[in-house]
């Protein structure tokens, strides 16, 4: 008698190890579901920051840019100009990425002024961005399954170190870099299985969009033959192919951005502030400290807590090359490094990783040229990857997961034939979560993130400075309550002098330190940090000049005020404020004839400054000539017709030309409104 041969469907040993048979229209329907799930994830994992507002340099590259603000119409000025031309303030640079900015100007051209729209495009972008890593992922991996593609996608898209990028408007550079490059390895990978010259196309357009996003995005330049090396069975004639069509897009971005950058010169005053290392007393120390905050990198990794947005000076120290530390952290990446080296031969994928993570942070380490950040959370998005392909090979390896053989046709197989990977990647993608969540709520505004931060970055200069200017210029200035107002000016008195403590030399600092004894009233502090920031200013400031030179008002010290206000509106002629404390100046100094032009000048600048028109009508009073004077009060009297000075001088003039009746209708509304 025959024995029956079982079918391979009732095979027990095939169903415990997870082996069914393949049906291509389910495995299509699981990919989807799959890319459907880390996108959905990854989008309501920050869909709470939607809400949120403008952040850090979300200002000066959006609403502070005046070709932002142009719309449609500015692209072409934003393609043919550095990063931060649209922006009247100290920053500038050889920097040029016009993608992001065309996004924001696009989106100003239809909602301007609307940040809610900057972060849900950023939060979109990123879902995007972790759709098409999973495809990406999936195409190197052609031959097994979704396992390794998913688990290092949903670790990508959870990480908390992206938190930076994603709730940062002005980040959407970083996503877009890494979305375009992404997006050229997926059609490379596309041509080599089916050879189309459409896909080299649209490979060489996003390459190149990839590289006009960010300037990091030229490492993609090495990391897209390497992948092909290690992950392809592609002959090295077609790596040398692509890697020559890369080389061409790359030599022709250089040459785009020569061209656009060739009369931009570096202007960001104070650059130890953004990078400490320029405070390395030699070579040998600035490299020891580079390989110091490469170490820190590596455990931000790992552990990515506490969270900062501000690493500038002095929150990292200088280290020696005797230093403990820096040995450590020099042998431990020069390790990793020449161990990837030797097994990328072998085209090990942990080998692949570690490069991946290297070679895409090694633009902005400080290692080989020195940028305008110390250290930044931002710089981790892309090489973070890295990590991702790393930390999911060692999770599987460690739960024993068949990720080579094993098919599974529907989602509910896919996650039972795995359950030994998917409940400590669930823990894992737990604790993420939580601390993703936890840090969003922190980019809610300038004052939150800056209140929160200043607390992890205690050694910061710039820390302590920005929350002293939150405070200064938003929280006290909106603030009703006196009482309240009071706390928020101690306390940003308090933040500045911490700034100045830390970093002695830190103008900006010391000119708010003054600016906030001056709103105390306290014009001794007030003077005295104002001339030491007048002494610290490199570049001349016409706010500062004009700021000093209303106090010298105070002092009495007219001459003094009016040097600095002539000098004040010599770099900046359309300053209505500082032409009408040049004539205030004038007025002290009895020549009012001369006073009239500056405020009127002052006037025709910005005709809602009402101090204009009562300082003109105090002039004109002055020289007798009261029609005039009445027609300035009356002026003026329309910005604020409760004004009890205001009223008073118009009532004054009325008496000096003996018209009573109305000399005393606004006298005693004066008299009223005084009392």
């Amino acid at each position: 008698m025959s024995k029956k041969i079982p079918s391979k469907t009732s095979n027990p040993l095939q169903k415990r190890s997870g082996i069914i048979s393949e049906n291509p229209s389910d495995l299509k329907k699981l990919k989807t579901i799959l890319g459907i799930l880390i996108a959905a994830f990854a989008f309501l994992l920050y869909a709470q920051s939607i809400p949120y507002n403008y952040t850090l340099d979300d200002h000066p590259a959006i609403d502070q840019n005046k070709v932002t603000k142009q719309g449609v119409a500015g692209i072409p000025t934003l393609l043919t100009t550095d990063y931060w031309y649209g922006y009247e303030g100290e920053i500038r640079g050889p920097v040029y990425r016009p993608t992001s900015l065309i996004l924001f100007a696009i989106v100003w051209q239809f909602s301007p002024d609307s940040p809610h729209i900057y972060h849900f495009l950023n939060v979109l972008l990123y879902a995007l961005s972790c759709w098409i890593l999973f495809h990406v992922l999936c195409r190197v991996f052609e031959k097994q399954n979704f396992v390794f593609p998913f688990v290092c996608s949903l670790l990508y898209a959870t990480h908390p170190i992206h938190t930076e990028v994603v709730n940062n408007i002005k980040s959407m550079d970083e996503i877009l870099c890494f979305l375009f490059g992404i997006t050229a390895i997926f059609f490379i990978l596309k041509y080599l299985k089916t050879p189309s010259i459409l896909n080299l196309i649209f490979a060489g357009i996003t390459f190149f969009l990839c590289l006009i996003s960010k300037e990091t995005g030229i490492t993609f330049l090495i990391m897209i033959p390497l992948l092909l090396y290690v992950f392809s069975t592609t002959s090295f004639k077609n790596i040398g192919i692509i890697s020559l069509g890369l080389i061409t897009i790359s030599g022709i971005y250089f040459l785009v951005r020569m061209q656009v950058l060739s009369h931009v010169r570096m202007n960001v005053s104070d650059s130890v502030l953004n990078n400490t290392l320029l405070a390395a007393p030699d070579f040998i120390s600035r490299e020891a400290t580079a390989f110091y905050i490469l170490l820190r990198y590596l455990l931000l990794m790992i552990f990515p807590h506490p969270l900062r947005c501000d690493y500038n000076y002095s929150q990292i120290t200088i280290l020696s090359f005797t230093s403990p530390l820096a040995i450590i952290a020099i042998l431990l990446n020069i390790g990793i490094l020449g161990y990837s080296i030797l097994m990328i031969k072998r085209k090990n994928q942990v080998a692949f990783g570690i490069l991946f993570f290297m070679i895409t942070i090694a633009p902005v380490s400080n290692i080989f040229l020195l940028i305008g950040a110390t250290m930044a959370e931002r710089f981790l998005y892309m090489p973070s990857l890295g990590f991702c392909i790393i930390f999911t090979f060692f999770l599987i390896k460690f739960t024993k997961t068949e990720f080579v053989k094993s098919k599974f046709n529907s989602l509910p197989q896919f996650f039972s034939f795995n359950s030994k990977l998917f409940i400590p990647l669930f823990v894992i993608i737990g604790i993420y979560s939580l601390k993703t969540f936890s840090r969003n709520a922190d980019w809610k505004d300038n004052y939150t993130i800056f209140k929160t931060d200043v607390e992890v970055s205690e050694n910061s200069a710039t820390a302590h400075y920005f929350y002293g200017s939150e405070l200064l210029f938003t929280s006290y200035k909106n603030e009703k309550n006196a009482q309240q107002k009071g706390i928020y000016l101690d306390k940003a008195i308090e933040e500045f002098t911490k700034a100045t403590t830390i970093f002695n030399t830190y103008h900006n600092a010391f000119y708010c330190l003054g600016k906030a004894y001056n709103y105390k009233r306290d014009y001794q502090n007030a003077l005295k940090n104002y001339e030491k920031a007048r002494d610290l200013f490199v570049v001349p400031n016409p706010l500062f000049l004009n700021d000093l030179g209303e106090l010298y008002l105070q002092f009495g010290t007219y001459d003094k005020a009016l040097l600095l206000l002539d000098s004040a509106i010599k770099l900046k002629p359309d300053f209505a404020e500082a032409n009408d404390n040049k004539g205030v100046a004038l007025m002290k100094m009895g020549k009012f004839k001369e006073a009239i032009p500056s405020l009127e000048r002052a006037i025709k600048i910005n005709p809602d400054l009402d101090k204009s028109y009562f300082n003109l009508g105090c002039s004109y009073y002055n020289l007798k000539d009261y029609p005039k004077a009445v027609e300035a009060f009356k002026k003026a009297l329309t910005f604020d017709a409760d004004n009890y000075q205001f009223n008073g001088l118009l009532g004054l003039t009325y008496a000096s030309m003996g018209d009573s009746i109305n000399a005393k209708i606004y006298t005693d509304k004066s008299n009223s409104l005084r009392n």
